[in-house]
């Protein structure tokens, strides 16, 4: 039998040699050896925790934004580092195998999305070990870490998730269609899970399957006027016992004309917001009513939101004003909660921007297979790694964990 062949075959049969006796994050390692392998079990080498561990602590390097940026980031690893990473161990090479690119990218075209966004994301566990360490510039922000806290304990008390949708630009199919996911992402910005599908005025179809698996019992859920379908909806308070706040726009006529024609002017302004930056300055109101007969599942009040909004630069100014519908009571949330809970929908909206400004998620051009939702889904796990780290800024965590070792500690590898 040629070497070469040999080396394989002890790749695969040999049990971890010299120094990989290392006990790895178990509740991470377990979810990953729980993926269903898609590769035929006849010439496999390595794990496919392995594999995938491999990606995600390569996608945490700054400026690792592509599929060829692992096999240079794998090339500079360690024989240390592939112990705790669980490469083969070659016993006619006497070292650890490392993969190169090609095998990474193979395994993520074929692999179960749904699977492994179940196995990297999710809500934040009690309890993380390793995690990263905050620069100086992160420890500095006490007065921004005060008020993040604070919103954290308003979380805490009425808990919420956001529902959005995400094309990825670069991803364009032979058929000229894009890839489109489908996410329930943490009010704050952690994603929860997400899905491909075909398009996006199809993402009502898949409202259930998204949020089919969630635990939601007692959460409120929002989203944009597209999801405002009174199926959904209903499905939502009386399968999953969850609140939710739509958007109520011209896609429900009668409803959005009946909540345009309540007598608003006699309705006291609940809350009332300023807020300063981005070289605008914002005023919003939120009116909140209790109404009988509202042409909607499960609602319980009305709710008008104005938005005042003025240039400061160049001094334009203008005037929104938005409709939705709730299931919450006065008891269950004040007009603070309401106008808190609106506002926090842009959090899913502000994690889709940072993958695709931090990770080029729209500038990438992979689009076979599950490839994209597989490579989204580690991009999102990246992000809740360095967030669970302290870090404000993801740039900033990804700067400082560009070796092998600082990946493996932050991710809890170690």
């Amino acid at each position: 039998m040629p070497a070469t062949a040999l080396s394989r075959v002890g790749a695969r049969m040999v049990q971890p040699g010299p120094g990989g006796s290392q006990e790895l994050a178990a509740g991470t390692w377990q979810k990953l050896e729980a993926l269903p392998d898609p590769r035929s079990p006849r010439g496999r080498i390595y794990p496919l925790a392995c594999l995938v561990a491999i990606a995600l602590c390569a996608f945490t390097a700054a400026g690792n934004d592509r599929l060829t940026a692992v096999g240079q980031w794998i090339s500079r690893a360690g024989q240390a580092d592939l112990a705790r990473l669980r490469a083969p161990w070659d016993p006619i090479a006497g070292r650890y195998r490392a993969p190169d690119e090609k095998t990474i990218r193979v395994v993520l075209d074929r692999l179960d999305p749904r699977a492994l966004a179940r196995a990297l994301l999710g809500p934040r566990p009690d309890s993380r070990r390793g995690g990263g360490r905050p620069s100086a510039s992160v420890r500095g922000y006490r007065a921004r870490r005060a008020a993040q806290r604070a919103k954290a304990l308003a979380r805490d008390r009425l808990r919420a998730v956001a529902v959005d949708g995400k094309t990825s630009r670069g991803a364009c199919r032979a058929d000229g269609t894009r890839v489109h996911l489908l996410g329930v992402a943490e009010h704050g910005g952690r994603l929860l899970d997400h899905l491909e599908v075909d398009v996006k005025h199809n993402e009502t179809s898949h409202f259930t399957e998204l949020l089919g698996p969630a635990d939601l019992t007692g959460a409120v859920v929002t989203f944009d006027a597209l999801h405002t379908v009174r199926a959904n909806l209903d499905w939502l308070v009386t399968s999953k016992k969850a609140q939710y706040i739509a958007v109520v726009k011209r896609n429900q006529p009668l409803l959005h004309a009946q909540v345009r024609a309540l007598p608003w002017r006699q309705v006291p302004a609940g809350s009332a917001t300023r807020e300063k930056g981005h070289g605008r300055a914002e005023t919003r109101t939120l009116k909140a009513a209790h109404v009988s007969g509202l042409d909607f599942p499960h609602a319980r009040q009305a709710i008008k939101i104005t938005r005042w909004r003025q240039d400061t630069s160049a001094g334009r100014a203008s005037r929104q004003t938005v409709y939705a519908v709730t299931s919450l009571t006065s008891a269950h949330a004040t007009a603070a909660d309401l106008a808190r809970l609106v506002r926090e929908q842009w959090s899913i909206e502000a994690h889709h921007h940072v993958r695709d400004l931090t990770f080029r998620e729209d500038a990438a051009a992979s689009r076979t297979g599950s490839g994209p939702a597989s490579l989204a889904t580690i991009r999102a796990a990246v992000i809740a790694a360095i967030k669970d780290a302290g870090y404000l800024h993801i740039p900033e965590g990804r700067r400082d964990h560009t070796t092998p070792a600082e990946a493996l500690r932050l991710h809890g590898f170690d």
